[in-house]
C-alpha cells in the first residue's frame, strides 16, 4: 500500500478517536452540569397554590409571584380532567400533584405547572376508568378530595370522612367543614362563632353544597377516598386529640356526647 495512503488514514483514525474522546468529555461535562443544577423540591399534599410558589421560591427556583401569576393565567386545556373547568384563577387547584420533583434551576414556571399536572394525570391513571364510567365530575371529585386531605388527621378516617361529605351532600345539609373557614380567614388554633359567619362562597356553614373549587392540592390517598367513599350512615365526626383520629355518629345526639367527651 502507497505509505502517503496509510499516513492518511493514520490521520483520518487520529481525527476520530480525537472527535470520539472530545464528544465523551463534553457529553460527560454536560451531564455533570445538569445534574450540579438539578433542584429537587418537595411538594406536601394539602399545599395551595400560593403555598406551592412559596416552596419553590425557597428552593431558588422561580418567584412565588411568577408561579402563582402563571397557574392563574394558565390556558393549555390538553388536559382530560381540565375539559370542563371555569376558566378562572382556580382553574389549576386540586390538580397541581403534591410529590418530589426534579426541575433545571432554570426550570420556568410554565415547565414546572406542566409536570405537575402530567404527574396528576399520570397518579389518577387507576381512577380515571371508574370516573368516567360512573360519570363522576373530575372537579368535584378534587374539591371532595382536598377536604379530605385537610380534615383527614390519619389515613383511616379518609374515606369515612369522605362519606360523610358524600352522605351530608345527599340530605342538602351544610358541609360545616372548619377547613373552608381556615381556607377563607387563614390559620387559626380555634375558631369562634363570628369566623363561622364570615360571608364567602367558600363558607361551608353558610352556603350548602360543595365550595366553588378545591381548597388544597390534595395526595393520593384522599382522591382515592373522594372517589371510593367508605359507606357509611355517618353524618357528624369530631377529632379525639389523644388519638388523632376522628370519632364519628349517625345522629346528632350522640354526636354531642362525642362532642362533649372529646372537645374539652
Amino acid at each position: 500500500m502507497n505509505l502517503k495512503i496509510m499516513k492518511f488514514r493514520m490521520k483520518i483514525l487520529v481525527l476520530i478517536v480525537f472527535i470520539i474522546a472530545a464528544f465523551g468529555v463534553l457529553n460527560v461535562c454536560n451531564t455533570l452540569y445538569k445534574k450540579a443544577n438539578v433542584v429537587k423540591v418537595t411538594v406536601p399534599e394539602g399545599y395551595t397554590y400560593e403555598e406551592v410558589g412559596k416552596s419553590l421560591q425557597n428552593a431558588g427556583l422561580v418567584t412565588q409571584k411568577d408561579f402563582i401569576n402563571e397557574v392563574e393565567n394558565w390556558s393549555d386545556n390538553n388536559y382530560w380532567f381540565l375539559k370542563g373547568v371555569p376558566n378562572d384563577k382556580h382553574k389549576l387547584d386540586g390538580f397541581l400533584f403534591p410529590a418530589t420533583y426534579s426541575f433545571q434551576k432554570d426550570a420556568t414556571s410554565k415547565v414546572i405547572i406542566s409536570k405537575m399536572l402530567e404527574t396528576f394525570e399520570f397518579n389518577m391513571k387507576s381512577n380515571k376508568d371508574y370516573i368516567t364510567k360512573n360519570k363522576l365530575n373530575i372537579r368535584n371529585v378534587v374539591i371532595e378530595a382536598s377536604l379530605v386531605e385537610k380534615e383527614a388527621a390519619k389515613d383511616i378516617d379518609r374515606a369515612k370522612i369522605a362519606s360523610v361529605i358524600q352522605n351530608r351532600l345527599a340530605i342538602k345539609m351544610p358541609l360545616q367543614i372548619d377547613a373552608t373557614i381556615i381556607y377563607i380567614i387563614g390559620d387559626k388554633k380555634k375558631l369562634y362563632n363570628k369566623d363561622l359567619a364570615v360571608k364567602s362562597p367558600y363558607n361551608t356553614y353558610l352556603n350548602k353544597g360543595l365550595p366553588p373549587s378545591p381548597i388544597c392540592n390534595p395526595g393520593t390517598k384522599s382522591i382515592n377516598a373522594a372517589v371510593h367513599p367508605a359507606k357509611t350512615n355517618y353524618i357528624f365526626y369530631v377529632l379525639n386529640s389523644k388519638t388523632n383520629e376522628h370519632v364519628f355518629a349517625k345522629t346528632y345526639a350522640q354526636h354531642i356526647k362525642n362532642v362533649a367527651k372529646y372537645i374539652k
